[in-house]
């Protein structure tokens, strides 16, 4: 006999006082998650729970909810979405999402096996682990570490050291000043307006970087399959070296190319009194270097 499958939705909102500086970790096995700046001296967090499952199974699982809310506070440490495993049930699932508003003053430690992630305004430092969905952060002063299974990652206004690791989907990142780390296995990478240090290593997939060059910056892309756009302003000063291993390579920079039957090189100096150094190979895949103004 078939049993009829009940989904309940309950809601839930916390105010839990804090001073200096924040420590928020946040758990969910299904939902989303958006942290956000707020005021100095409290965390609200606003919760939506769904259960699915058997009608009796959905009412044990609220009512514990109800009971034990997923918030608990320990000085200015924050642990939200920790559901007990009392809770679980054979035939009933659980997913939440989470809002919550904290202290710029705040570092965020999140991981969510399936939904997105959006963290905003906030010190850091910062990091974000997700098995299935996307994630977005911007404006984060301190360290960055994005972890991504399967999804895309679009960060802007980074001021620390950001590092992503992303097994499968495009990374975008906009006004990064400190250095970058990045390791795509399978996607496209979008740089735009980068500070001095950037090593970037894509296994599949085409990136396309412009950017002014920071005096002293040093930027190694590397590709095993897929091509690279660089778009640089004119002006620029730095030492570059690009190298398709198997393709072609399309130049506008005053460089010296060289090709042959495995492939193509540019190489050589912008500007006077150059300290930057750029390095871009492909093994499988076309390099185009251009100006900014083309």
């Amino acid at each position: 006999m078939w049993e009829i499958l009940h989904r309940v939705k309950r809601t839930f909102e916390r105010s839990l006082p804090v001073t200096g500086h924040v420590r928020l970790e946040v758990r969910t096995e299904s939902g989303d998650v958006a942290v956000r700046e707020g005021a100095d001296d409290v965390v609200r967090v606003r919760g939506r729970i769904w259960v699915s499952g058997p009608r009796d199974e959905v009412r044990e699982v609220l009512e514990e909810i109800e009971r034990h809310p997923p918030v608990e506070q320990i000085g200015s440490t924050l642990r939200i979405g920790d559901l007990p495993s009392r809770l679980e049930r054979d035939n009933c699932s659980v997913a939440a999402d989470y809002w919550i508003e904290a202290p710029v003053d705040t570092e965020v430690q999140v991981e969510v096996d399936s939904g997105d992630v959006k963290i905003v305004g906030l010190r850091g430092p910062v990091v974000a682990k997700l098995g299935s969905g996307d994630v977005e952060v911007a404006r984060i002063e301190g360290d960055l570490e994005v972890q991504v299974d399967s999804g895309d990652a679009e960060g802007g206004q980074l001021r620390g050291r950001a590092w992503f690791d992303i097994d499968s989907g495009d990374l975008d990142l906009c006004d990064v000043r400190g250095p970058v780390r990045a390791v795509v296995d399978s996607g496209d990478v979008a740089l735009a307006d980068l500070g001095p240090e950037l090593e970037l290593s894509v296994d599949s997939g085409d990136v396309s970087l412009a950017s002014a060059v920071p005096d002293g910056a040093r930027w190694r892309v590397y590709t095993d399959s897929g091509d690279v756009a660089v778009c640089l302003p004119r002006g620029s000063r730095c030492v570059m070296e690009a190298e398709a291993s198997s393709g072609d390579l399309d130049c506008d920079l005053p460089l010296v190319v060289e090709t042959d039957d495995e492939g193509a090189s540019a190489r050589g100096t912008l500007g006077e009194g150059a300290t930057a150094r750029i390095e871009i190979s492909t093994d499988n895949g076309d390099i185009a270097l251009r100006w900014r103004d083309r």
